[in-house]
């Protein structure tokens, strides 16, 4: 019995796990079967060991460069693996016009649009990661000399995929009227509720200099929500705005930028937040440690989040009787449109952290321009009165 077990290899688990393998690598275990797949579609040998060499590259590159998690990196072999099949034809013979005929397909499957693009972009991604790695590519290309990568790459993205979605509906910039009408609505719910005896109103409060320092600043969502009371820092220019002369910012891309009281009235509203209103959500035992100098809080007492941010500008905006779709990148829109009109576009692309002028250029919208400031005689007008005096 022990000959016949012996001869069928029964028992011999590992010899048998590491002869099933096509893989190479370890890390490459949880998408075996589709490496398998692609192994056994193109007949094995020099071809399908090619193909599987690519896959496991392609895996590694969006683990690591990419930063993905094992699903999303498995999400997109299982996207390519479809292509594959799809098409019959390894990737070093991949053209354009197998990509069309496959975005087609999909869409005749009735995928979601969302779908459609995201699979559209991990083939796209699997040629750079290809091109990135110069020994592979070398190797597949001495391999296979009709290997052309680039032209997969080359294919514009938002000309091949447009039309298989449904379409957005468009955000627009809001008007300096738009700011000013949502400006008077919470000052007139702030008074209401002071004069009728009810409770501080300290979530107003808040949500006015949330959407008074996007108008402000044009900082992006990320930026306000991660700011810290001590990123401000005082300005010798400008003594007479204190310890809120400046706002040092770690934007995208970890770059730096050091923001100035650009709009004089921001700092009223930003100075009366800080010493009235903010320390209702201080001593708070739910409060992180790393959220202790959050600018903004949640009623739980942790820094507000990004979707909590946005939910704020929509719900703000509505309540004042204004029927568009805002978001906080068009309140920062507006704002670098405005900027633009006053000191220029080298200046404002500096102060929405752009490394290219052409980028803000684009925000530039004339509905949303002001010449001078108007909100100035307004704020100084809410703002004239201490948020603690009229309790």
């Amino acid at each position: 019995m022990s000959t016949v077990l012996h001869d069928s290899g029964v028992g011999l688990k590992r010899s048998l796990q590491r002869e099933a393998r096509v893989g190479t690598r370890r890390a490459s275990a949880c998408i075996e079967t589709y490496l398998r797949r692609a192994y056994e579609l193109f007949g094995g040998g020099k071809n399908g060991k090619d193909v599987v060499l690519l896959l496991e590259l392609f895996f590694f590159y969006k683990c690591g460069s990419d930063g993905n998690k094992l699903g999303s990196a498995k999400q997109a072999i299982s996207a390519i693996s479809d292509f594959l099949g799809h098409t019959k034809a390894p990737p070093w013979k991949w053209t354009p016009p197998m990509l069309y005929e496959y975005l087609t397909d999909l869409k005749a499957r009735d995928l979601a649009g969302q779908t459609i693009r995201a699979r559209h972009h991990y083939i796209k991604n699997m040629c750079d990661a290809i091109l990135a790695d110069r020994d592979i590519a070398n190797k597949v290309l001495n391999r296979h000399p009709e290997s052309n990568f680039q032209q997969i790459t080359d294919v514009k993205s938002r000309a091949l995929v447009r039309g298989f979605c449904k379409k957005k509906k468009k955000l627009v910039n809001p008007t300096p009227a738009d700011m000013q009408r949502v400006y008077d609505y919470l000052q007139s719910e702030i008074e209401e509720t002071i004069e009728t005896g009810g409770a501080t109103p300290w979530v107003l409060f808040r949500d006015r200099t949330i959407i008074a320092m996007f108008d402000a600043y044009g900082a992006r969502l990320s930026e306000l929500r991660n700011a810290d009371t001590t990123d401000f820092d005082f300005d010798p220019e400008c003594p007479e705005y204190g310890d809120l002369g400046i706002w040092h910012i770690i934007g995208k891309g970890d770059k730096d930028r050091h923001l100035p009281i650009l709009t004089e009235w921001i700092h009223p509203v930003l100075d009366q937040y800080l010493a009235n209103v903010r320390p209702h959500w201080l001593g708070n035992p739910n409060t992180p440690e790393e959220d202790l100098n959050a600018l903004f809080f949640s009623n739980e007492g942790r820094r507000l989040s990004t979707t909590r941010i946005q939910g704020i500008i929509q719900q703000r905006f509505q309540q004042a009787g204004i029927n568009k779709r805002f978001s906080p990148h068009r309140l920062r829109n507006g704002c670098l449109t405005r900027l633009t009109d006053k000191v220029g576009l080298s200046t404002a692309s500096r102060v929405g952290g752009h490394s290219h002028a052409s980028t803000t250029e684009g925000y530039y919208d004339r509905k949303a321009s002001l010449a001078g400031d108007a909100l100035s005689n307004y704020v100084k007008n809410v703002y004239k009165n201490h948020p603690k005096d009229s309790e």
